[in-house]
């Protein structure tokens, strides 16, 4: 979004105090590796800046972060259908993401808008309210021939499409898939017993994704609204490599509108997943091994945005066992 308006970069509070804040001692700027410290671009990617309020500079200051846009030279998005004039509709696809941002902040930066589709259709023949990007920020349509579509445009990794995911219909209650009796299940209903009705929650990826089956299997679903960050509200969040879309979701937005959502405190609680708690409280979601940098995701916004926050976790690496009766 700070590229589609010519912004230096997206100021905010998040990010202070985790590895993604540059100061020397807090964090490494959110450097991946020593290839990535060592970059020049890399002192410019986030910047910590101190903003002044009231009748003088110095009356009141406050630390904020700045992640430094970057111009876009080709943006590949992905819709259901496009017209003749590039237009582009989601009627298929279970969550609207950032296209629509995305498209723009290449378009503005001179650069390539590139559409898959599954199908093409004459000019008009899209209601204007339908139109998920509008054809003046595209410069190419690919439409996926139908016989591909499994391959090049499924709707997750394991569906082609689903038309409860994305709205079309909406799923029995009694279709609520019931998790099995393990370690899961047992750290998914202990927290299920913190929801309290008319809340609005998050659920992270992992071991809080189980709640939302709790909560579908206990009746609670009506009495409270559950989201994920993609821009999801309401209805059984999916789990697993299907995570992201829901079941019977009562609204969709865009991904960065829900951020700015959760960003402002929105949120009422969130449920979150822990790979590794220190003894002070410090959460690891990202560095599983030396080798290996998993990303955060949207944890930084959440739990920094969140009053109320829950960790699920098993409390430890190896060795547990488990028994379950019932």
């Amino acid at each position: 979004r700070a590229q589609a308006t010519h912004s230096p970069g997206h100021i905010t509070t998040v990010g202070l105090g985790t590895y993604v804040d540059p100061t020397p001692g807090i964090g490494v700027g959110g450097a991946a590796n020593e290839l990535a410290l060592a970059s020049p671009l890399h002192q410019e990617l986030v910047t910590k800046i101190s903003i002044g309020f009231g009748p003088t500079a110095d009356a009141m200051k406050a630390d904020y972060l700045m992640y430094k846009a970057l111009p876009i030279q080709v943006a590949i998005i992905r819709a259901t259908t496009a017209d003749s004039s590039g237009n582009l509709s989601f009627e298929h696809e279970s969550l609207l993401c950032d296209q629509r941002i995305i498209a723009a902040a290449a378009a503005n930066s001179g650069g390539v808008v590139l559409a898959q589709v599954k199908r093409i259709c004459e000019t008009g023949s899209l209601p204007s309210r339908a139109v998920g990007v509008p054809g003046a920020m595209v410069d190419c349509v690919c439409v996926v021939e139908e016989s591909e579509h499994d391959v090049y445009h499924p709707m997750s990794y394991t569906k082609r499409s689903d038309p409860v995911l994305y709205g079309k219909i909406r799923s029995p209650v009694e279709d609520v898939p019931k998790m099995q009796l393990n370690e899961r299940k047992i750290i998914a209903r202990r927290a299920s017993f913190a929801l309290k009705p008319g809340k609005v929650i998050n659920l992270g990826i992992g071991l809080p994704e189980g709640i939302a089956s709790v909560a579908g299997e206990e009746g609670q679903l009506q009495y409270v609204t559950l989201t994920t960050e993609p821009g999801v509200f309401g209805g059984l969040p999916a789990s697993g490599k299907e995570f992201g879309p829901s079941s019977n979701a009562d609204a969709l937005v865009e991904m960065n509108e829900m951020f700015d959502f959760y960003d402002g405190g929105g949120l009422d609680m969130c449920f979150l997943g822990a790979a590794q708690i220190s003894p002070q409280g410090d959460v690891n979601v990202s560095r599983m091994s030396a080798e290996k940098l998993i990303g955060p995701g949207g944890f930084i916004d959440i739990s920094q945005s969140t009053r109320n926050i829950s960790y699920l976790c098993t409390f430890t690496a190896k060795g547990l066992d488990i028994d379950c009766d019932g």
